[in-house]
């Protein structure tokens, strides 16, 4: 059985609260914060990892909110893991992300940051509770791509309240502005206990969210970004190879509160309370994976990005022809231009992507 080569890491730590945010994640104090990277740390360790790593992905809440010297402690804490690896990468907020804790992520190899951007303008940042402007993104921005670090995503969310077509073209317009390799567009999910919840606010139609989809998706196409999986976007080379782990349903290591990784036959998630998991138990919920499960997870998640379903290894892990098994309903989801088959693999156009659960029902 291979080993994991990708390692996530949950921050859950926040300078403040966002109005739709549903992660675990909590407000910074450093009572907190110290005991977590102990625990993090005993964690990490517990599962001796020995064998070369291709991805680490440090995750949240924001690690960013971290002040520079726990900052430091958590990329002392990832160090005997992060030599060798191809991509690493930090999310952060603008307001947190000083010229000095890029200095320091770039120090310890971190060559890849996402900017939790979510809109341009000031109406909307003001709405989810953002605390920073477009001027910040832009300064922070420029400060990584001085420092060498230039594989930036930014993060955008499609169907705040009010927001028209009008208000997304102006954010498109001004992301563009900046030497961005990667984005990820995001639909408004109004999610209970959160504070857009707790105001009433609803999520647009499905209807008009695909209005919005159709837009960025012929935007970006237009400036050479490929539309790789349904919710991102990148320039040729620049695919998020951590995110593209969990899409070809590969193993991972998963550490932190609420954290989720597959390692084996095995899919955890961490404990969500942090009062739990400082004090050392961190009860697993656990899956076992067995060959019905494995199916669904593959053609669930590989369907999800231009590369596709192989159906060479389908084949070999399965003993199964899924083209003799599902002939009829793939030769209609091909009819309906929903999916196409190149080089033995099974691929979504544009218009499966956006009806992927009928995909996913279809061929399961």
């Amino acid at each position: 059985m291979n080993k994991p080569t990708s390692l996530y890491i949950h921050i859950p730590f926040c300078e403040h609260i966002c109005s739709y945010c549903d992660f675990p994640k909590l407000q910074y104090f450093s009572t907190f914060s110290n005991k977590y990277l102990k625990r993090l740390k005993e964690e990490l360790d517990s599962y001796h990892i020995n064998e070369q790593l291709e991805t680490i992905y440090v995750g949240g809440g924001t690690p960013s909110a971290l002040p520079f010297d726990e900052l430091k402690q958590l990329l002392e804490i990832i160090k005997p893991y992060s030599s060798g690896v191809i991509e690493y990468t930090f999310e952060a907020n603008p307001e947190s992300l000083s010229l000095d804790k890029i200095k320091l992520l770039k120090s310890y190899g971190v060559n890849r940051i996402s900017l939790g951007m979510q809109s341009t303008q000031e109406k909307y940042l003001k709405v989810m509770n953002r605390h920073h402007s477009f001027f910040d993104v832009r300064k922070v921005v420029d400060n990584l791509v001085d420092e060498g670090i230039d594989n930036i995503n930014v993060d955008l969310i499609l169907g705040l309240p009010n927001m028209n077509l009008k208000d997304l073209k102006a954010d498109l317009d001004n992301v563009l502005t900046l030497p961005i390799k990667h984005l990820s567009c995001y639909s408004l999910t109004v999610s209970p206990h959160t504070a857009f919840y707790i105001n009433g606010i609803k999520p647009q139609e499905d209807d008009v969210m695909r209005e919005y989809y159709d837009f960025v998706h012929y935007y970006l196409l237009d400036k050479d970004f490929i539309h790789y999986e349904v919710s991102n976007w990148a320039k040729e080379g620049y695919m998020s190879k951590h995110n593209l782990t969990y899409w070809k349903n590969e193993q991972y290591y998963g550490v932190g509160l609420g954290a989720s990784g597959y390692i084996g036959n095995i899919r955890y998630t961490n404990t969500k309370s942090i009062n739990q998991y400082n004090n050392g138990h961190n009860e697993k919920e656990e899956e076992v994976v067995d060959l019905p499960s494995l199916k669904t997870y593959m053609i669930m998640t590989n369907l999800r990005t231009i590369y596709g379903l192989d159906l060479n290894e389908y084949k070999a892990l399965f003993n199964e022809d899924l083209l003799a098994v599902k002939g009829v309903e793939i030769a209609s989801l091909i009819g309906n231009k929903l999916i196409k088959i190149e080089n033995h693999r099974l691929i979504p156009t544009y218009e499966g992507m956006m009806v992927l659960d009928q995909l996913i029902l279809e061929l399961l």
